[in-house]
């Protein structure tokens, strides 16, 4: 390829590599939210299908919601971590890589 990170190693693989990594961590973070999300909603709707006092049930699913809330945010803060952590690596090799090219280079 015409890019190569240090020691003539190709660039390519190695981000197909970071890429595919930070794909997966992704795709199972979002895996167990819905599974979580849905796992909830049913025990929810069983709960509230039991209640026969209205105020009892709308404060459940004030509860219900106020938590399904924290889940999302809480999951929406991982993937940011995940990408923040990426995006790190990223800059590392590349910074890495320059630096290598310009000691070789002198």
């Amino acid at each position: 390829t015409a890019y190569e990170i240090g020691l003539g190693i190709p660039a390519e693989p190695l981000f197909r590599s970071i890429n595919t990594k930070t794909a997966e961590q992704l795709i199972n973070q979002q895996a167990a939210l819905i599974t979580t999300i849905m796992n909830d909603s049913v025990a929810q709707t069983k709960a509230l299908s039991e209640q026969t006092d209205l105020a009892t049930a709308i404060e459940s699913q004030k509860a219900f919601t106020e938590e399904l809330q924290a889940k999302v945010s809480a999951s929406a803060k991982e993937a940011y971590a995940v990408v923040t952590q990426t995006s790190e690596e990223v800059t590392s090799l590349v910074k890495d890589s320059m630096a290598e090219a310009t000691t070789l280079a002198k």
